[in-house]
């Protein structure tokens, strides 16, 4: 079963693609004794959600953020320990960072458009093998402020905001995430206002030079929608119980 699940996961991601590029190992990052009942999925890889995958008998996670980040050559200290409960729990980790973020249909950034009711029309932010970022239309202009609220509500968390560009806002680019470095390419978009996830120092001043708003509707609270998308995926594709571990950070 274990196979199955990261075949088709594999494929729907297109790992083999993102994996030269990205700093995530993108698949299967730890395997199990291959019997898969029981999913979780979890935007962190992190001791606390390994924790609670093994409270609640899962057999496998699904994560944005695995453990696999530039290439590891030991386990040692921190490692150990997330690794340690993994193992003698016989859970398997799956992580998608990259595909999950550019994919057309399951990633975050195109989620996060849909639900903040814009429809695509283009993309932005090239890693290599293609953009990640996505640039979306509302059905007519709106408020800034009233934007920001629809932004809140869809992320579930309270956004700080750079008020730098017009006052109605009409076109949206979204890279969720680690985004706040990228203020250049969103405003050559020529979009109205630009959803990221973290601040950098240096977005302030390029917002303001680009005249671009910027809502920072935090790392965590962006990228939820895509491992919610592929608890979906897998729910329809495969005889197993899902559910979905909720651990915000602050940023």
């Amino acid at each position: 079963m274990l196979d199955e699940v990261v075949t088709y996961l594999d494929g729907l991601l297109e790992n083999d693609v993102w994996n030269p590029v990205d700093a995530a190992t993108n698949g299967l990052q730890v395997e199990n004794s291959g019997d898969v009942s029981s999913v979780a999925f979890a935007v962190d890889g992190a001791t606390e959600t390994v924790e609670e995958a093994a409270e609640r008998g899962a057999d496998m996670m699904v994560v944005h953020h695995g453990f696999f980040w530039g290439g590891k050559d030991a386990v040692v200290g921190q490692d150990y320990d997330r690794f340690r409960r993994l193992i003698e729990n016989d859970i398997a980790l799956y992580a998608s960072h990259l595909p999950l973020d550019a994919h057309e249909e399951v990633g975050n950034n195109v989620l996060l458009l849909d639900a903040v009711g814009a429809e695509v029309f283009d993309t932005f932010a090239d890693f290599g093998p293609g953009d990640v970022g996505y640039v979306g239309r509302l059905p007519s202009p709106v408020e800034f402020d009233d934007f920001v609220y629809e932004v809140a509500e869809a992320v579930d968390n309270d956004p700080e905001v750079l008020e730098f560009g017009p006052d109605e806002v009409e076109d949206v680019a979204v890279l969720t995430g680690a985004g706040g470095g990228r203020v250049d390419e969103a405003a050559a978009t020529d979009a109205d206002v630009y959803i990221t996830g973290e601040p950098k120092h240096r977005a302030h001043h390029d917002a303001r030079e680009h005249g671009l708003n910027v809502v920072f509707g935090g790392h965590y609270h962006t990228e939820t929608f895509g491992v919610g998308a592929l608890r979906d995926r897998v729910e329809r594709n495969f005889d197993t119980e899902t559910f979905y571990i909720d651990t915000p950070t602050k940023v």
